[in-house]
This record gives C-alpha cells, structure tokens and sequence, in this order.
C-alpha cells in the first residue's frame, strides 16, 4: 500500500540490535523509559499530507516537504518475576525512531529456555499522519483525512533458545473519507480500485548474532501482504533488512538497511499500468548515556534516508530526516 510502506516503517532503528535489548526482569514492578525529541524531515509523497502540497497541477513525481515534527516516546512495562510474565504498553524506541507510531498493549511470557512469546493489541499512535482524502484531485485544494490501522500482533523472541526471533501483525486500515475518485473523471467502478482501505500483514524473521564483544549483527527477511479493498493498491511485498549494532562504555551505535520491492495485483485504472515499487532505506543512531551524569538519561541524534522508487510517478516518495532528543529509562 503506497502510504511510504515500507519507509515509514524502516527509516530508522534505535538501540541495541540484539535480540535480549528487553529481557524480563527478575523483580517484580515497573521498568521502561519514556523521552522526548523533536525531528526534521523532508518527506516527498503525493498521498500523505503536507502543507506545501496541498494543491498539485500534475500526476507526476511529487515534491519535497520540510516538516518539524515532536518526537514522543513511551514503554511501559509491568512485571510479574515469579510467573515470568510482563505486561507491556507504549511503543518501543526503535518503533517511534522509525516513524512507526503504532502503539501496543500485550502480555510477554517467558517459556523456560524456549524464548519469550507475546500477544497484543496494536493501534494508531499520537504520531500518526494524516493522508489526502482526495490525492488524485488536480489545480484544488485536497482535502485531508485520518488513517487510522488497529490489530494483533504476535511475537516469539529466542525461538526455541535460539537466536532466531519473529513476528506476525495483522492490521485494519480505515480511512476516515476514501475519496480517490474526486478529481479524476474515473467510472465508479475503476475508482474502487483505488480504495485505500483494507487489512495489511507483516512478517518479520531475524537472526541476532554477536560476532564480537559489543557488535551484534540481525539480518532479517520483512514479508508483507496487503489486502486492500481496491485491488489495484493490494499487493504483496518482500524485504531484506539488516541491523547493526555496537555498545562502548558510554556509547550505543545502530545502523540499519532495508531493500525491498512491491508487487501489485492489478493495473491502476488512472495510469494504466500497474504501481510495482522498489524501496531502500538506510538510517543511524547514535545514544550517548548518563548524560550530564545522570545514570539513566541518555541524549541520541539519528539521521535517516529512504526512496521509493514506483514504476507510477505519482507513487514515488523520498524521506530526508535528522532527529535529536533525550531517554530516561528507569
């Protein structure tokens, strides 16, 4: 689905890369972190909304947008020691790091040697984008809308005592006003091919290696599904993404890649061929902790790119992002 998938959702990782970055404790009560930042990007796309495109004279390549947005970012967790067991609510730093704001209510169990398996909730966040309900529309003011996704998500962490770990989300995606057609002089029934609305799945494989004291390396393999009301932005999607990752006294580096592609199911009926996307996105992070010598304060700067490069003009898109704030993590 051309909302910058996958780029909204891999343009930048934070902490570790390995696979224990959120053990459970041995001790009963809370634990996590929360912070605050604020980002700077550049986002190029014709179908999420920017003040300095909501009027476009072409269905062509969509211009660049310089955006400043906060940063807000909550995990909160409970644990039960003796049951093994700990509830969990917020986004995880790397979520929110890679303009990923879904939120998540869900349990993890610990199952001996055997890893750690989750269930939750999943749910639009406060960070989340509002999208042109009438992207299509040409020399007039476009209208914007809320998308909002809600869903389950399912995980098993050290599969097996292993270091592969995975994960399924299955989403709903509902647009407050799906308005594709206005603007175009598309019959009713070639405009709901474009509808935007639908159920999306997500399956990530990693593997987390330590190949030296502090390094730690996740290739992975994304596989998406996107089952949308308009068949002619459905479509499936496959990914490699590799983390990287190095802990030094006070220091903690990430690195990250994504390469992937987009097949769609049928020709959109605006432009005659079918929207096929390949995408790329590489991102850093650098964490500095016990900031001006509080213990559990870290400061982080992360810089990010991403390109999504569609055989449709109108659904390229390009990310520019630098990002700055501060972790208290208790």
């Amino acid at each position: 689905m051309r909302f910058l998938t996958p780029i909204a959702a891999f343009v930048l990782a934070a902490g570790s890369a390995h696979a224990a970055v959120n053990p459970i404790p041995t001790t009963n009560g809370f634990s996590g972190s929360v912070g605050i930042g604020v980002s700077s990007s550049n986002v190029a796309s014709n179908l999420y909304k920017g003040d300095d495109n909501e009027r476009i004279s072409n269905r062509g390549t969509p211009d660049g947008n310089s955006v400043t947005d906060p940063l807000l970012m909550l995990d909160l967790r409970y644990t039960l020691a003796d049951s093994r067991t700990q509830f969990v609510l917020g986004n995880q730093v790397h979520d929110a790091l890679r303009l990923d704001f879904t939120q998540q209510l869900g349990v993890r169990q610990e199952i001996g040697n055997n890893g750690i398996v989750s269930a939750g909730l999943v749910f639009s966040g406060f960070g989340t984008k509002d999208v042109w309900a009438n992207p299509y529309a040409l020399n007039t003011d476009r209208e914007e809308t809320k998308r909002k996704s809600t869903g389950v998500r399912l995980g098993w962490e050290n599969i097996l005592g292993s270091n592969f770990s995975a994960d399924v989300t299955r989403r709903k995606i509902e647009l407050d006003d799906e308005n594709s057609r206005n603007g175009t002089n598309l019959s009713a029934a070639d405009a709901s091919l474009l509808d935007r609305n639908g159920n999306t799945t997500r399956f990530n494989l990693s593997y987390d290696w330590e190949f030296a004291p502090g390094h730690f390396l996740a290739p992975g393999v994304v596989i998406g599904q996107h089952d949308m009301d308009g068949k002619a932005m459905s479509n499936d999607s496959a990914g490699f993404k590799l983390d990287y990752g190095y802990r030094s006294g006070l220091y903690t580096l990430t690195a990250n890649l994504y390469a992937g592609q987009q097949k769609f199911d049928e020709v959109n009926p605006l432009f005659g061929k079918k929207a096929d996307t390949k995408d790329f996105v590489v991102g850093a992070n650098l964490m500095r902790h016990e900031l001006f010598g509080y213990k559990n304060v870290s400061g982080f700067v992360n810089a990010a790119y991403g390109k999504s490069d569609s055989d449709v003009d109108f659904y390229d898109a390009e990310v520019k992002r630098i990002g700055a704030g501060v972790m208290y993590k208790f």
